[in-house]
C-alpha cells in the first residue's frame, strides 16, 4: 500500500454502481438485454453486407476460418472485461479500469480514444442507413445528396432521441429490430443455400456446397490469405463491449454485464459463420468482393421485387441498431469521464426523468453529424479522403484499447492467480494471449497500411494525448490520484 498516510489512494473506489456515485437508472436491464445490445453493436448483419465482401476478397471461402480465428483474441479480452467488471462496475469500462490499475494518464488517454473511435464510427453508419432506406423507394434516390442528408439527419435525430428517452426503451427497441433483422437474414440465407445447391447440381458457375474444407488454410489461399482476412475479421466483432458499458444500469451489475459481453461475442460468431456459409453457397467470393451492394442484389435475385427489398430493410435496421448502441457507448463513457472530472463535468448531468446522460450524448453526437455532412458533400475532396483514412484507422484504435484492457486484467489479478487456476487461466493467461495477438495484428496492419492511414491514426492518438494533458494540468480531477498500487485480493471480487 502507498499514500501519504500509508493507505492506498485507490481504496474505496471498488464499485461505482454500489457506492451511490451513479445517477443512472439502476437494475433496469437483465442479462439478455446486455447480450442483445452487445450483439447489435457488433452488428453481424451490417458486417455481412459491408465487410464480408472485402473479407472474401482477401481469404476466399476461407473467410469463415478467418472469422473463427479473429474471434479468438477478442473472446480472450472479453474474459478480461468480465473480471475487471467484477472488480469495478463502471460505465467508463476500460477508461476507468486502466486508469486505476495501470496509469491514470493511460486510462484517460484510452477514454478519449474510445470516444473518438465510437463518434467517428457512428458518422460512417449514417450514409449507408440513408441509402438503404432510399433504395427501398428508388435506387436513383440513393445517389441524391440532398435526400441522403435529409434522411441521415432524420435517423440520427430519431435514434438519439430514443436513447435519451431511456435505456429500457432503447433496449426494447433493440430487441424488436434485432429479432426481425436476424429472422430475415436467416430466411434469405436458407433461400440462398437452396438456390445455390440447385445451381451447383445443374452446373451454375459461382455456386458451391458448404463444406468443412472451407475452414482450412488452403481455402484461405495460404498463410498470407488468412493473415489478410484476419486483419479484417478482428474488426468484424468490435462493439460487443456495449454489453458491458451498461453495467451500472444492469441487474447484478458486477457479473451479468461481463457474461453478456462473452455471450454476445459467441452469438455474433455463430450467426456470422452460419450466414457466411449460407450465402457463399449462392454467391462466389469474387462476386461479393466486386459488388459493394451484393447482399441487396442477392435479395432481389432470390425473392424478386418487392419482396427482395425486405432484406434491404433488414440491413437498414442493422445500421440503425448500430447507431443506437454506439450512442449508448460514447454517452456512458463520456458520463463516467465527466463524473470523474476528467472531461467537462457537465457530461455527468443526468435527466431526472429518464436517468440518461443527455448532455454527453447530445454534445458527442454533434461531431458525428458534422462528419456525416462532410462525407456526403465533399466526395472526392481531400477532406473526404482524410475521413476515409480515419475510418480505416478505427481498427487500430480498437486494438490499442482492447490490448491495454487485457494487460490491465492480468496485472490486477496477479496475486489471486497464484492461488486460483481458473483465475490464472481466464483472468491472466487468456487476456494476455488476446492482447499479444491483437498487438501482432496491429503491427501487421500498420505495416500494410498506406501512409495516409498511419497519419490519421497518429492524429487521433495525438488528439487523445493533448486532451489528457489539458485535463490533467488545467482541470482538478481526483482521478489522476486514484491509482491502485496493490494487486486485488479475492474478497474484492466476491
Amino acid at each position: 500500500m502507498s499514500g501519504h498516510n500509508g493507505s492506498d489512494p485507490g481504496a474505496g473506489v471498488a464499485v461505482a454502481a454500489e457506492t451511490g456515485r451513479s445517477n443512472l437508472a439502476h437494475n433496469v436491464l437483465g442479462l439478455w438485454d446486455g447480450i442483445v445490445l452487445g450483439f447489435a453493436s457488433a452488428a453481424p448483419g451490417v458486417s455481412l453486407a459491408g465487410v464480408l465482401g472485402g473479407l472474401a476478397g482477401a481469404s476466399g471461402y476461407g473467410a469463415v476460418l478467418a472469422l473463427l480465428v479473429g474471434f479468438l483474441p477478442l473472446v480472450c479480452i472479453a474474459f478480461g472485461f468480465y473480471h475487471l467488471n467484477r472488480w469495478r462496475a463502471d460505465v467508463g469500462i476500460s477508461y476507468a479500469w486502466i486508469g486505476r490499475i495501470l496509469s491514470p494518464f493511460v486510462g484517460a488517454f484510452v477514454g478519449v480514444l474510445i470516444l473518438i473511435a465510437f463518434v467517428v464510427s457512428n458518422s460512417f453508419s449514417l450514409i449507408p442507413a440513408a441509402t438503404n432506406f432510399l433504395t427501398l423507394f428508388s435506387p436513383a434516390a440513393a445517389t441524391n445528396n440532398w435526400l441522403v442528408t435529409i434522411f441521415g439527419t432524420a435517423f440520427l435525430i430519431v435514434i438519439t432521441g430514443l436513447v435519451v428517452a431511456g435505456i429500457r426503451l432503447a433496449a426494447r427497441f433493440q430487441w424488436a429490430i434485432s429479432g426481425f433483422e436476424m429472422t430475415v437474414l436467416v430466411l434469405f440465407g436458407c433461400l440462398a443455400l437452396a438456390h445455390g445447391l440447385h445451381g451447383h447440381a445443374t452446373g451454375v458457375r459461382g455456386t458451391a456446397v458448404p463444406q468443412a474444407g472451407w475452414f482450412t488454410i488452403h481455402a484461405a489461399g495460404g498463410g498470407s490469405g488468412l493473415v489478410a482476412g484476419l486483419l479484417i475479421s478482428v474488426f468484424w466483432y468490435s462493439g460487443w463491449e456495449t454489453a458491458v458499458v451498461v453495467n451500472e444500469e444492469t441487474r447484478r451489475a458486477r457479473t451479468n454485464p461481463g457474461l453478456a459481453g462473452i455471450g454476445s461475442l459467441v452469438g455474433v460468431l455463430i450467426i456470422s459463420l452460419v450466414l457466411a456459409m449460407l450465402f457463399f453457397a449462392d454467391v462466389a467470393p469474387s462476386a461479393m468482393n466486386s459488388n459493394a451492394g451484393w447482399l441487396t442484389q442477392a435479395g432481389l435475385d432470390l425473392a424478386g421485387r418487392p419482396w427482395g427489398y425486405v432484406l434491404t430493410f433488414a440491413i437498414l435496421l442493422g445500421y440503425l441498431g448500430g447507431i443506437e448502441t454506439t450512442i449508448i457507448t460514447f454517452g456512458n463513457v463520456g458520463y463516467s469521464m465527466g463524473r470523474d472530472g476528467v472531461l467537462w463535468r457537465a457530461f455527468a448531468r443526468v435527466s431526472d426523468r429518464t436517468k440518461m446522460p443527455w448532455l454527453a450524448i447530445l454534445i458527442l453526437t454533434v461531431p458525428s453529424f458534422l462528419m456525416f455532412i462532410l462525407q456526403v458533400w465533399t466526395s472526392g475532396a481531400s477532406l473526404a479522403a482524410i475521413l476515409g483514412d480515419l475510418a480505416s484507422s478505427l481498427g487500430l484504435m480498437f486494438v490499442v484499447y482492447y490490448a491495454l484492457t487485457g494487460i490491465a486484467s492480468a496485472w490486477m489479478l496477479r496475486k489471486i492467480a497464484l492461488t486460483s487456476a481458473w483465475t490464472a487461466f481466464s483472468g491472466v493467461l487468456l487476456p494476455l494471449a488476446g492482447a499479444a495477438t491483437l498487438v501482432w495484428i496491429g503491427v501487421k496492419s500498420w505495416g500494410e497500411s498506406v501512409t495516409s492511414v498511419r497519419v490519421t491514426w497518429i492524429v487521433a492518438i495525438a488528439l487523445s494525448g493533448v486532451a489528457v494533458a489539458a485535463s490533467r494540468w488545467l482541470g482538478k480531477s481526483d482521478f489522476y490520484t486514484q491509482l491502485v498500487r496493490r494487486p486485488v485480493a479475492r474478497e474484492e471480487l466476491d
